[in-house]
C-alpha cells in the first residue's frame, strides 16, 4: 500500500448514521490492514536475502493477480477514455509505492509512515499545474508545519548534520512528494474513467515497472520472507478495498481524519513488534504532521462546520 492508493469514491449525497459508522468502521480496517503492510515490509526485508524491490513487485503482482479475474468478469472495457492520465497515476503511483517500501527496508516503521503521510499536504502544490485548482493561502500555513515536522522526524540524535540522516527517511519523504503526483493524476483520470478500471491499470503498470526496477541484483527470497512479502501484499490490497468500499459513507474531510488513524496504528506497531525508537522529536514532528494533515482536509474549519448546523 501506498499513500498515494490512499483515496477512493467520496460518499454522495446524505448517508445514514449506520451508513457513517460502517464507513468510519472500514476506513479503521484499512489503516490498520495499510499499517500492518508496513510491518510485513520490514519484516520480509529482516528475513532473508530480498530487497523492497521484490516486495514491491510482490504487491503490483498479487493485486494483479486478484484484480484481474474480477475486472474480466465484469466485462469492464480496457480502453482508457483518458491514456495520459490513467498512465500517469499508474506509473507515479508505482514510483512512490516502490520508495516508500525501500524507505521501510533502512529506517523504522514508524518514521516511514509519518514521512509518508505528509503526501496530503503536498497534492495542492500540483493542483494549479495538473488540476487547474487553486489552493487557498492557508495551505501554505499547513506546508509549513509539515516541513517543521518532517526535520523533527527526520533530525538524527546527535546534532542536525545533514549527512547524519538516515536514507530511508529521505526515501519514504520522497514517495510522498511522487505521491502527491499519483493523487493529482488519479483526480484528474477519475473525471473520465471509472476506479475498476484505473485500479487495473495501477496492478498492471505497476507490475512491470516494478519487475524491471527488481531484476538488477535480483535473489531468491527464503521461505519465510517471501511469507511476509505475500502477506504484505494481500493486507494492502485489502486495505485498498476497504478504503474504496468506505468512502461511499463518509465525506473526504471525515475520511481524511480517519485515515490519518495509520500514523497511529504504525507507531503503535512498531514499538511493540519491531522496538522503533519513540523520541520527543519524533512526537512532536509527528504532532505537526497529524495538525498539518486535519488543516488540508478541511477538519479543523469550524466557522464551516458550525455555518452547517
Amino acid at each position: 500500500m501506498s499513500a498515494s492508493e490512499n483515496h477512493g469514491d467520496q460518499a454522495d449525497g446524505a448517508v445514514s448514521t449506520g451508513e457513517l459508522a460502517l464507513g468510519v468502521g472500514l476506513l479503521l480496517v484499512s489503516a490498520l490492514l495499510f499499517a500492518v503492510t508496513t510491518v510485513g515490509v520490514k519484516l520480509a526485508t529482516q528475513n532473508g536475502p530480498i530487497t523492497a524491490r521484490t516486495v514491491t513487485f510482490a504487491r503490483f503482482a498479487v493485486g494483479f493477480l486478484l484484480v484481474a479475474p474480477y475486472v474480466w468478469l465484469r466485462r469492464v472495457s480496457l480502453v482508457p477514455k483518458s491514456t495520459r492520465w490513467v498512465l500517469m497515476r499508474a506509473v507515479f503511483n508505482a514510483l512512490a509505492v516502490s520508495l516508500f517500501f525501500a524507505g521501510i527496508q533502512l529506517t523504522t516503521v514508524s518514521k516511514a509512515n509519518l514521512l509518508n503521510m505528509t503526501y496530503p499536504v503536498f497534492v495542492f502544490l500540483f493542483a494549479p499545474i495538473m488540476n487547474r485548482e487553486q489552493s487557498p493561502p492557508r495551505y501554505y500555513l499547513y506546508l509549513l508545519l509539515t516541513m517543521i515536522g518532517v526535520v523533527l522526524v527526520m533530525a538524527p540524535r546527535q546534532g542536525m548534520a545533514l549527512e547524519a540522516v538516515n536514507a530511508g527517511d529521505f526515501l519514504a519523504f520522497g514517495s510522498a512528494l511522487v505521491a502527491g503526483l499519483a493523487i493529482s493524476s488519479l483526480r484528474q483520470s477519475r473525471k473520465y474513467d471509472g476506479s475498476l478500471l484505473i485500479l487495473f491499470y495501477v496492478m498492471s503498470v505497476g507490475s512491470v515497472v516494478t519487475f524491471a526496477l527488481m531484476l538488477p541484483g535480483f535473489r531468491m527470497p527464503g521461505a519465510v520472507a517471501a511469507s511476509y512479502a505475500v502477506g504484505a501484499a494481500v493486507a494492502a490490497l485489502l486495505g485498498q478495498v476497504c478504503l474504496t468500499v468506505g468512502y461511499r459513507y463518509i465525506s473526504a474531510a471525515g475520511g481524511a481524519l480517519v485515515s490519518a488513524s495509520r500514523i497511529v496504528f504504525a507507531i503503535a506497531l512498531g514499538v511493540m513488534l519491531l522496538g522503533d525508537p519513540l523520541t520527543l522529536r519524533t512526537i512532536a514532528g509527528g504532532t505537526l504532521i497529524i495538525l498539518s494533515l486535519l488543516g488540508v482536509s478541511g477538519v479543523l474549519r469550524w466557522r464551516d462546520y458550525k455555518s452547517r448546523r
